[in-house]
């Protein structure tokens, strides 16, 4: 089995820096790690203070605060929050008052990837498919939800029971229940000849994709050393981890793109419409895991030569919110507006933009500037999705109908 170690000291070859010197960052250059949460996270308790919404409940010992021009609760139970921002601050912008138009969770999650749902490729699966160079991972999932359409070839899932890793490695056949004899060594190289030889008889573009195909495959099992196991700390998923072997992806030139899931403390979810006080286990657990990976970040080397943190934003979000006001069990039920935090290469930080209203409403910006503006317009996930492509030196508006990217936030 592959190991993360292994990979990054792999010799010279198809893998190596490809330019020792740095050359200036561009938009082309840049990579994208997405950090879905979820199940509906509590922005009250980080993002979006709820001291002003009619009827809301605060938390008891919560405190408005501030750091490097970002404002947040703080609360004692949450020291990496505060951690956080004081560290990673002027790096990061928080978008408030995104409304996802919808309350179930598999349509939300649709909506904040794609601004549409059904027949459309997430922001990731477009990005990673209009990337510059040929990749030979363009979008993973370590875990998490895709939606595509016309970029479902370049989107890889890892899964959940290291079905990728077992596949490139040939072990998935003999961990099943079918009785499997081994081939020899000689009789895998006949094998693979032939294959060969069938896909150059087939001849056009299809025979010619399907050789590439065979060629991305042998690269990945016999020049790689990279371990797509599945990792956790415990009960529950260990993002920190996750995000290691995303840039592990990303500094060798393999990806572009990568999703990872956090599901909350020991997978318990952030979809609490009781037991509130996980809400606050949980981003206390993001948070302390982000400060991990952000640190990681800072000592990686892309493939081009540049610090790999230059070249790198990290969407950190959740596919709804939770209603200000408490339900009958004391805890908190769907809301459509939700936050967002982009974080790293090409972002304007140190910023806050958005907010919720008195009745827990999202507020209209200038999308030019981010501040707000009574004749301002709505945040939508289209903002976002438009963003996040010109980011990636893509015109979104092939993509996303009436794209507006929120140039607020681009550095």
């Amino acid at each position: 089995m592959w190991t993360r170690r292994q990979f990054g000291l792999l010799t010279a070859g198809l893998f190596a820096p490809r330019n020792l010197l740095a050359r200036p960052v561009s938009a082309s250059d840049r990579k994208f790690l997405f950090i879905f949460n979820d199940g509906g996270w509590d922005t009250g308790h980080v993002f979006t203070p709820y001291w002003d919404i009619q009827g809301a409940m605060v938390e008891a010992e919560a405190a408005p605060a501030s750091a490097n021009g970002i404002s947040f609760v703080d609360h004692p139970e949450r020291p990496s929050v505060r951690q956080f921002f004081e560290t990673w601050g002027q790096q990061t912008a928080v978008i408030n008052g995104m409304e996802v138009r919808s309350i179930t969770h598999e349509r939300c999650r649709e909506l904040v990837l794609t601004g549409q749902g059904p027949l459309k490729d997430d922001w990731a699966s477009v990005i990673a498919g209009n990337a510059s160079s040929d990749l030979l991972l363009p979008h993973v999932i370590l875990d998490g939800p895709a939606f595509t359409n016309q970029y479902t070839s370049g989107v890889v899932r890892v899964g959940d029971a290291d079905q990728l890793p077992e596949l490139l490695s040939g072990h998935a056949l003999l961990n099943s229940d079918l009785e499997v004899v081994p081939l020899s060594a000689n009789a895998e190289a006949r094998a693979d000849a032939f294959v060969a030889r069938r896909a150059a008889a087939a001849g056009g573009s299809f025979g010619q994709a399907y050789a590439q195909a065979l060629d991305r495959i042998h690269l990945l099992r016999e020049e790689s050393a990279l371990d797509l196991a599945v990792s956790d700390a415990g009960c529950e998923r260990h993002i920190a981890n996750d995000c290691a072997l995303a840039f592990d992806l990303f500094s060798r030139g393999l990806s572009r793109c990568s999703m990872l899931r956090y599901r909350g403390w020991c997978a318990e979810g952030w979809d609490t419409h009781q037991g509130l006080e996980l809400q606050s286990r949980n981003f206390e657990d993001l948070f302390a895991y982000l400060n991990e990976a952000l640190t990681d970040l800072a000592g990686r080397t892309s493939h081009t030569g540049n610090p790999l943190a230059d070249e790198v934003t990290i969407v950190v979000f959740s596919e709804m919110g939770r209603e200000p006001r408490l339900n009958s069990w004391q805890g908190r039920d769907h809301w459509t507006f939700t936050s967002a935090m982009l974080i790293g290469s090409g972002i304007h930080g140190g910023q806050s933009i958005g907010g919720l209203d008195e009745s827990g409403q999202g507020l209209p910006i200038d999308l030019s500037t981010g501040d707000l503006h009574t004749s301002g317009t709505p945040i939508l996930p289209e903002h976002l999705g438009s963003t996040l492509m010109e980011l990636g030196d893509i015109d979104p508006q092939p993509f996303i109908d009436n794209a507006q990217a929120i140039r607020g936030v681009i550095r």
